[in-house]
């Protein structure tokens, strides 16, 4: 089997500090991006004017979830927004909540990575090769033998007992979420072991997490068979993935960082998840603001979402025809077309010309 062990090394199960010389926690801050707490605000379905009450105690300004920029907030301002957000939404069970939302697209370029691995080890190495980058104060570590491998998370932060039973149950979840978007479906073979007490909304676990747990234990872990770290990627497009989310980034980087307007905004939320996964409420949502409100300001930008949305597939498109041996079918897939017909008939309204014509002028330059 396959241990994924979680462990709280500076915890006892009251929350209070441990005695551990080997890792304690560190006098400097630790900065994550602010998307997760952008992530939160849109669980919570916050509008703008609401935003304030949700980063209360943190000292920062609304307007860094406004921006939809990668800037950097602490640890301990994280923590205390998901402790806000644990009141806001009368929620005890928020850790779960949060986890569920923290698909592999919320890590940036670290979850696409991990999903265009050629099997399931790799991509839980890849997320331990590069997890610290985007969560500097987790650290994931990936040891194998004749019956287990063996995923351990570290974190140095201190937090209370229910901050660190929520940053635990997001673990649990952001690891799930990994293998099952990996396989292709749910994960219900896993056996999951955490060493806090049952609390009192136990019985929702059930709604997010997809195999048995049981609490009390004298370790945090989810077991998984064995034979699952070497099953291969089901996509078959490793390649197609890795250059898709190449481009986007590629892109993302000339969308102005600082630029709160509403075009930019959502430009800059489409290349952060992949492509045809979304729509214009999800995309309103995330931005805090009506489906109408949206279409409002973009109109008064003179813009519109569907004219953002076919530029960046325009440009995907072409990028991909010219720069890549990719097929017509398998970029219509990355670009989120079920059908490819669909999607020459689009570049053909984009671009005038179909393709493989594109392809063929392209080749020629």
């Amino acid at each position: 089997m396959i241990t994924l062990l979680m462990r709280r090394s500076f915890f006892d199960t009251k929350g209070s500090l441990k005695d551990n010389n080997r890792m304690q926690p560190d006098s400097e801050p630790y900065f994550i991006p602010s998307s997760y707490s952008r992530i939160i605000a849109r669980e919570l379905g916050l509008l703008e004017r609401d935003l304030s009450k949700l980063l209360a105690g943190t000292g920062l300004a609304p307007e860094i979830l406004l921006a939809g920029d990668e800037s950097r907030i602490t640890g301990e301002q994280q923590l205390r927004v998901m402790q806000n957000a644990r009141v806001l939404g009368n929620a005890p069970d928020f850790g779960l909540r949060m986890g569920r939302q923290l698909q592999p697209s919320a890590h940036g370029p670290i979850g696409y990575v991990a999903l265009s691995s050629p099997d399931l080890l790799t991509a839980l190495m890849s997320l331990r090769d590069f997890l610290p980058i985007r969560i500097p104060f987790a650290y994931l570590t990936v040891e194998q033998d004749d019956r287990w491998l063996t995923c351990k998370v570290d974190y140095r932060l201190r937090a209370d007992a229910t901050q660190s039973r929520m940053l635990l149950e997001c673990f649990v979840l952001v690891l799930q979420s990994l293998i099952e978007s990996f396989l292709g479906r749910k994960l219900t073979e896993a056996l999951i072991k955490l060493n806090y007490e049952s609390p009192d909304y136990a019985a929702s676990y059930g709604d997010y997490i997809h195999s048995l747990v049981l609490f009390n234990q004298e370790e945090n872990c989810l077991q998984i068979p064995v034979a699952m770290g070497a099953e291969l990627n089901p996509s078959g497009e490793t390649d197609s993935h890795a250059a898709a989310r190449s481009l986007c980034a590629r892109l993302l980087e000339e969308v102005p960082v600082t630029s709160l307007s509403m075009s930019d905004r959502v430009k800059r939320y489409l290349l952060a998840q992949p492509v045809g996964s979304v729509n214009e409420e999800d995309v309103a949502r995330s931005l805090f603001v009506s489906k109408r409100t949206l279409a409002r300001r973009l109109q008064r930008e003179g813009s519109g979402y569907r004219q953002i949305r076919d530029q960046i597939l325009a440009t995907m498109s072409s990028h991909h025809l010219r720069d890549s041996g990719l097929s017509v079918e398998s970029i219509a897939a990355l670009l989120g077309y079920h059908d490819s017909a669909n999607f020459r008939r689009a570049f053909r309204r984009w671009h005038g010309v179909s393709p493989q014509e594109f392809r063929q002028q392209s080749k020629r330059q």
